[in-house]
């Protein structure tokens, strides 16, 4: 496509102007790429970091419920949830999640 009007501008302006305006479509394509690139870092990035809270998540979820079964008890969906925003939330400070859930749940080092 961009061949074709490069092509068309050649013929039509006889070549006098044509480089500027290439140089420009090249800044363009150029500019577009680098965007799209960045964009798929941060989808990269977004993917790991929601992977990293899920592992911590269902890693924190089998600690309490190994301790729960313990007591002969077990998780209700609302706990569940409650423990999920808490990990979300805390997810890059293991300490403060250690202390979120001890405060909540009465669960000592959860990590």
């Amino acid at each position: 496509m961009l061949l074709i009007i490069a092509t068309l501008l050649t013929i039509l302006t006889k070549g006098n102007s044509v480089s500027p305006i290439l140089e420009l479509m090249d800044k363009n394509r150029k500019n577009y790429e680098n965007r799209v690139k960045a964009l798929e870092e941060s989808h990269e990035n977004e993917i790991r970091r929601s992977e990293s809270v899920r592992t911590t998540f269902n890693e924190t979820i089998r600690e309490i419920e190994r301790q729960h079964s313990e007591s002969d008890s077990s998780l209700n969906r609302e706990k569940r949830k409650r423990i999920k925003e808490i990990v979300e939330n805390f997810h890059q400070d293991p300490r403060s999640l250690s202390e979120t859930l001890e405060r909540e749940f009465g669960f000592k080092n959860v990590e």
